[in-house]
């Protein structure tokens, strides 16, 4: 039932996004606050780099607070960008993958994220890189770990 509530919630929160920027603050605000949970974490996608090795690594990024995302999508806001809903899945309990477009101005870009949820908000979020197919199955992996560790805190899921 908490994804179909978060789903609603999070088509409200993308639909802000229409590049009329009609919102109060304190209307945004609370549309951000119904979708993300106070305890979000959101991890993104490692760096690419070229080692001195002429290799390929992977450099980890460090996770973003939820009061960092608020700052950024404020001011995604104000700038008029625009938001697309691509896809909206649920892939495993409490978990769904999300993909949107943006764009601002002639700049467009899509991000993928799989979101693992907690009363019907977002609580840890994951950017998905699409070059590695198998990422959708880790950030669902990681979620099952979540959703273990949260049961074991509060012994029951009602």
């Amino acid at each position: 039932m908490s994804s179909y509530q978060f789903e609603l919630a999070f088509r409200q929160y993308v639909a802000a996004f229409d590049g009329t920027n009609d919102l109060s603050p304190a209307e945004f605000k609370s549309l951000f606050d119904n979708v993300h949970h106070k305890d979000l974490n959101y991890l993104p996608r490692d760096e690419k780099v070229i080692g001195g090795d002429g290799m390929m690594h992977l450099k980890a990024v460090t996770p973003v607070t939820r009061e960092e995302i608020y700052q950024l999508h404020s001011k995604h806001y104000a700038s008029g960008q625009k938001v697309t809903l691509i896809h909206f899945r649920k892939i495993g309990l409490d978990c769904v993958d999300i993909k949107v477009r943006l764009v601002n101005g002639k700049e467009e870009t899509t991000v993928r994220v799989a979101n693992t949820l907690s009363n019907s908000q977002v609580v840890l979020s994951r950017e998905i890189d699409e070059s590695f197919p198998l990422k959708v199955l880790e950030a669902k992996c990681t979620n099952v770990v979540y959703k273990w560790k949260e049961v074991g805190t509060y012994q029951t899921m009602m």
